[in-house]
């Protein structure tokens, strides 16, 4: 069992960037794993919760990055026995 986690730093467009820390198997293949998680975000009969319906009824995607990915990961990629990915927690100065 993997007990090691690396970080991943996010790139959340316009200027925003999270840390997360994920088993370093992940972090390796960090960006194989973004493309499948933004495949299953964005397929539109995925049931995450993440879809909401704007005003003139079309849907839209309403969710924090790295949380979603965290989750993701954790639900989907990694074995629930062994270390889980989890968000880097943000300070401000």
């Amino acid at each position: 069992m993997e007990s090691s986690l690396s970080p991943i730093l996010l790139d959340l467009g316009q200027g925003g960037y999270r840390l997360i820390m994920a088993p370093a198997s992940v972090a390796q293949r960090a960006k194989d794993y973004q493309m499948q998680f933004d495949a299953w975000l964005h397929a539109p009969e995925t049931d995450h919760g993440y879809w909401r319906t704007d005003p003139d009824r079309t849907p839209a995607l309403c969710y924090d990055g790295a949380e979603a990915f965290v989750k993701w990961l954790n639900e989907y990629v990694l074995d629930a026995s062994g270390p889980q990915a989890y968000v880097v927690p943000t300070l401000y100065f």
